[in-house]
């Protein structure tokens, strides 16, 4: 087994049961594992897309650059979760910039041998298809939930989707076990800082979220889910904001 590790300073997706280092020394598989920090950047558009990721602790977004260098997120992972292009076939480059956004250990397994594992290793095949089914699904929900114009309808989807996925009960409500400033919440659903500001104060007000420390609570869950389901026309800023 190949290991190496590099510690940087200091880029929601989790299959239902995560990869752990046994599963790839059970598979026979030499791996690389890496620690990154909070900021540490994964990989960038132009790395080689040679690899699948597995996030093995942790959380990483993923997220692209466009326009006036705005920035989208398209998926935010958490421990087990698999990335890079999903596909076992060796492309040129990575398309999208992975991001550490807290301490996170990642072991990256070339294509090559993750091909060759599959055909002799039915029980780990089941499980990495598995993993990457519940990422293209998530993908799905993502595409699905900007379909919805108004901004208060993609919020609410989205906080409900963090608080399924990363949520622990506090007694109060469901805490979101990550920090996600108004702006990185802005960057998942294609919209402003100050539109998703203006609709978080609105949930505080009903009582539907709770938020300090950059820690959301979603205390009302049925009554952001009438949210979640509302179709509408126009965003809260008036514009269609996709």
């Amino acid at each position: 087994m190949l290991t190496s590790h590099s510690t940087g300073g200091f880029a929601a997706t989790s299959a239902p049961e995560g990869f752990g280092l046994k599963d790839f020394e059970e598979a026979g598989l030499r791996f690389a594992e890496r620690r990154f920090g909070p900021k540490d950047t994964i990989f960038t558009p132009g790395d080689p897309d040679d690899q699948l990721y597995f996030l093995l602790a942790g959380t990483v977004r993923l997220y692209k650059i466009y326009g006036d260098y705005k920035e989208a997120t398209t998926a935010l992972l958490k421990d087990g979760g698999v990335f890079g292009k999903l596909n076992l076939v060796e492309g040129r480059w990575q398309d999208v910039f992975a991001e550490a956004v807290t301490e996170s250990r990642v072991a990256g397994i070339q294509k090559a041998s993750l091909e060759r594992a599959i055909k002799s290793d039915p029980a780990f095949a089941l499980k990495l298809f598995s993993s990457l089914s519940e990422r293209l699904r998530q993908s799905d929900e993502v595409i699905e939930s900007l379909l919805h114009r108004e901004v208060s309808t993609r919020l609410a989807t989205l906080l409900i989707n963090l608080a399924e996925r990363f949520g622990e009960n506090n007694g109060v409500g469901v805490l979101i076990d990550v920090r996600l400033t108004h702006q990185d919440l802005a960057n998942m659903i294609a919209s402003t800082r100050e539109a998703v500001s203006k609709v978080m104060s609105e949930f505080q007000r009903e009582g539907v979220i709770e938020s300090r420390n950059r820690r959301i609570a979603v205390v009302n869950r049925e009554a952001l889910a009438e949210y979640a389901s509302t179709l509408s026309g126009l965003s809260i800023d008036g514009q269609a904001s996709i």
